[in-house]
């Protein structure tokens, strides 16, 4: 007689089914020893750049495997960055094996879920084995949730090999989270009624409006009210190219400044841009009389601490292509396009050999690719 084979699957093996499941592309990282056993039969393995820059190149979700409480203090710097910039991105790392967590043992990562606080939206640990792909499951659907942005799971180094929930894991594999915040049509005839009825209006821009259909929607708005376009201070990334007759470049990261520029206008609507994100100190006054403020965002801690201005809490991009739609085409003259010094090329040019060893990277980092 046959014996049959019995194949078990791992927590690994259905922890990577439900990456796959939510179009994780790749895993970029930097492990360590706690982090190798999910590694074991991750197929493929190559160089790579930026886990969040590739997150917001593809439009998919940043998988970042990083090695214990050293590794992820070190990502601290980094997830500032991809937090204000609502870049969806889920970072795991390893934790001890469950025996040794309660003795303290080497490389044990204390206090996970408190570790990487304020700067992710949710943080876990499995409370058995089989909770990983759950709660890897839940992470990736929260950073692609509005407002999107990091999570963190830590996961102890011997779940890997455990069998898995195979009925779980069925249900795991059909769940989906759809839908985005819109604002009211309400809110749109308000925008679009600023911008007819303002005589000097313009338009500033952040990331949450840099979509496809934002970026299109912002270049239409610009021209068909003839807005001069401010990108947001501290913008991650431009939402509009830079090359056009409405650019005028990057907001200033001083409240007084950004105030005087400010005060040219009468009316400034703003998407996808916290209200402002300032870094240069300043004594003076965030905005200047004559000038209101309306902004769109889908973070609502964003819209509640704004020191000024009318918020409204929805999707940029869409609320870009409603107003764009329906705002009313001005003969008012263009703005004066943004003077761009062309680059100084006629320095010296430096080979590789030229640039000191100490200032190149010693280890290349690794991007781990899923294959289907």
């Amino acid at each position: 007689m046959s014996k049959e084979c019995i194949v078990v699957v791992t927590v690994s093996d259905a922890f990577y089914g439900i990456l796959r499941h939510h179009g994780v592309k790749a895993v970029f990282g930097n492990p360590g020893s706690n982090e190798l056993p999910f590694l074991t039969g991750l197929p493929g393995r190559r160089r790579h750049r930026d886990g969040g820059r590739f997150a917001q190149a593809t439009g998919t979700i940043g998988f970042a495997n990083l090695h214990a409480a050293a590794g992820t203090g070190n990502s601290m710097g980094c997830l500032t960055n991809t937090q204000a910039s609502h870049t969806p991105v889920v970072v795991m790392a390893g934790q001890q094996t469950r025996r040794y967590v309660p003795a303290g043992a080497l490389l044990t990562n204390v206090d996970p879920i408190k570790l990487t606080e304020p700067l992710v939206k949710w943080a876990g640990e499995p409370l058995r084995p089989q909770d990983g792909p759950a709660l890897v499951s839940k992470g990736l659907m929260l950073a692609d949730s509005a407002p999107r942005g990091v999570v963190y799971l830590s996961v102890p180094l011997d779940d890997w090999p455990e069998p898995a929930d195979d009925h779980a894991q069925a249900f795991l594999l059909q769940r989906a989270v759809d839908g985005s915040p819109v604002v009211t049509p309400q809110t749109v005839e308000t925008l679009v009624s600023a911008l007819n009825g303002a005589s000097k209006p313009a338009l500033v821009l952040g990331p949450g409006a840099d979509t496809e259909e934002g970026f299109q929607a912002a270049v239409a708005l610009a021209e068909r009210a003839r807005l001069p376009v401010w990108v947001a201070p501290s913008a991650p990334h431009c939402p509009f190219p830079t090359r056009h007759r409405c650019h005028q470049g990057l907001l200033p990261t001083a409240a007084g400044e950004l105030a005087k520029i400010l005060a040219q206008y009468d009316t400034v609507v703003c998407f996808g841009a916290p209200v402002f994100r300032y870094h240069a100190p300043s004594t003076e006054d965030f905005l200047q009389p004559g000038t209101t403020v309306y902004a769109v965002t889908d973070d609502p801690d964003e819209a509640t601490r704004a020191p000024f201005g009318r918020m409204f809490v929805g999707d940029a991009s869409d609320a870009l292509v409603r107003v764009s739609d329906a705002v009313a085409e001005s003969d008012r003259p263009w703005p004066t396009p943004l003077t761009i010094t062309e680059a100084d090329t006629s320095g010296p040019h430096f080979t590789a050999e030229a640039i000191p060893r100490r200032h190149r990277p010693r280890h290349p980092r690794r991007q781990h690719r899923l294959l289907a």
